[in-house]
């Protein structure tokens, strides 16, 4: 059937979620004479706390919606700025100071937020109309090639039906961010299984959770600074398997998640909402006890949700952006920060691209970036769910990847040389080292995580603000940069060492449940001698 409509775009955009809407605006920012379409299936204005996971953020996601796509007043305004990751170990206990907490008692200098996708993808759909982008909602990819013959260089081709009728959308460049429904990655044949096996369970209930309410105990509310804020935080409930998630959203809403590795799942049997609530009075029953009967908003199950994909830039101008390409593991909430790093990627090889320079080597080696970064990435998560509810081995854990994501990840990324081809390639061998040594490292968690510990409950609380070397990796972020960029990454991979060097000591004296000299050190004031000043 003829199509009655044909129109020629620079960029097609196939998908406006967080990930489309930021590359074109991105885009149009960078190169304001493109000609961008964003092609959606859903309608706008959104409603708020949409079915989507991917509402915390860390600090790479933060900075690249505040500086990089200008959000930043937007979020000040209408989010709610996280307090941090924290942790609760522990059987329940009938007061909840007697549980083990990993966490800060302040916040780190830059700021992280909890967004409400609806409010934000509404907002910077207005901002990219703004800008000239042409926004299409409501509308269903019929067809999608890579490849037609035309007698210009639009090449790529769309075929959509909106409720106006059918239309061809004919391209220079086609990306796809239309999340798991893997547009390119189904008609490229790109898709790809990786060995993380993992599950999620997430709903929405219309009730603000306020986590501080759990308990009466002055001196566990004067842990934090200041006090009543823990419930900001993205707090977690844990155990040998598990973690489940407590996100609060601005509008009043509460996002729930329960993520499993296969043994826990199957013992759990979650199916509905029912089951869901039935798990967690067993398992989290304060959690149960303040969802109560509050009203479900939306209810997933998804099996081995982690997943790979087998290329995602071309020098044959089309990209995959978001959850259409990879993803690892919610924990971390490294979802925008995937974002952020594809549509980096993604501009770069336009602009250059537009400024008439050969991208085939620039091509290979952004994908070949991002690849290790996935792949390291997806290291953290990989076999080390068994130790989840093991507060040794977590307490470590997060010493150890924040100093890796904020000492190297961040350090590249707040510098712009991510996406800067001449500053990362020179880079190449530290970053391959670096990589060497996150993967010795996460091999020791993993060896740790097949006992399945959950060591009785002490109350102690592990407090990472304490900690000198997680300091100096965040405030060197958030300052003007001393040095040239390879003597920054070699100082900072100086300390990490150090805290390689720390984990390996601790894990190494293999502390039965009794605690240990090192444990104790690590959970007294959290701190660790042996990183000195942090400086």
């Amino acid at each position: 059937m003829m199509t009655q409509k044909l129109s020629y775009w620079d960029v097609i955009i196939a998908g406006g979620g967080l990930a489309g809407l930021g590359l074109a605006k991105q885009l149009k920012q960078a190169n304001p004479e493109l000609t961008i379409v964003v092609v959606e299936k859903q309608g706008f204005p959104r409603p708020r706390a949409i079915a989507k996971v991917g509402e915390s953020t860390v600090e790479i996601g933060s900075h690249y919606l505040s500086h990089h796509l200008g959000l930043m007043q937007h979020l000040k305004d209408n989010h709610l700025k996280k307090f941090g990751i924290r942790i609760f170990f522990g059987a329940p206990a009938d007061d909840f100071a007697q549980q083990d907490e990993l966490g800060a008692s302040q916040t780190f200098g830059i700021p992280t937020y909890q967004i409400d996708r609806g409010d934000i993808e509404n907002h910077l759909a207005d901002e990219v109309r703004a800008l000239g982008v042409t926004l299409i909602d409501q509308a269903d990819i019929l067809q999608l090639d890579t490849r037609v013959e035309t007698d210009s260089a639009h090449d790529k081709q769309l075929v959509i039906r909106t409720g106006s009728g059918e239309q061809t959308l004919v391209g220079h460049w086609l990306v796809d961010t239309a999340g798991r429904a893997g547009l390119l990655k189904n008609h490229l044949n790109l898709a790809a299984k990786n060995e993380h096996k993992s599950n999620a369970i997430w709903f929405r209930v219309d009730r603000k959770i306020t986590l501080d309410d759990w308990c009466n105990s002055p001196e566990w509310h004067a842990r934090c600074m200041p006090e009543g804020r823990r419930w900001l935080s993205t707090n977690h409930l844990v155990g040998p398997g598990y973690w489940v998630w407590i996100i609060p959203l601005a509008s009043g809403v509460t996002s729930i998640g329960i993520v499993m590795d296969d043994t826990a799942f199957d013992a759990a049997a979650i199916s509905d909402q029912t089951s869901a609530m039935t798990w967690l009075a067993q398992h989290q029953p304060r959690c149960a006890a303040a969802i109560g009967d509050a009203r479900f908003l939306d209810f997933v199950v998804l099996q081995d949700y982690s997943y790979d994909c087998k290329q995602l830039f071309s020098d044959q101008r089309w990209a995959v952006a978001g959850e259409a390409g990879v993803f690892a593991d919610p924990f971390y909430s490294p979802g925008s920060d995937f974002i952020a790093f594809a549509n980096g990627f993604i501009g770069s090889l336009i602009t250059a691209e537009r400024r008439g320079q050969d991208m085939r080597v620039q091509a290979v080696v952004y994908e070949r970036l991002l690849r290790s970064i996935y792949q390291n990435t997806l290291s953290l998560y990989t076999g080390q769910y068994g130790g989840f509810g093991d507060r040794v081995m977590m307490g470590l854990k997060l010493l150890w990847d924040y100093s890796y994501y904020w000492g190297v990840l961040s350090l590249l990324y707040f510098r712009d040389a991510l996406c800067d081809f001449e500053h990362i390639r020179p880079l190449a061998g530290e970053l391959h080292k670096a990589q060497q040594l996150n993967q010795s490292i996460q091999a020791l968690f993993r060896q740790r995580a097949e006992r399945r510990l959950q060591l009785p409950n002490r109350g102690v609380f592990m407090d990472q603000y304490q900690i000198p070397c997680l300091q100096f990796f965040n405030k060197v972020l958030m300052e003007e940069p001393k040095l040239p960029l390879a003597d920054e990454l070699a100082r900072n991979m100086a300390q990490v060492e150090q805290v390689a060097e720390a984990v390996r000591d601790m894990l190494g004296e293999n502390p039965a449940l009794e605690i240990s000299p090192c444990e104790r050190e690590l959970l007294g004031d959290y701190r660790l001698k042996i990183l000195g000043n942090g400086g």
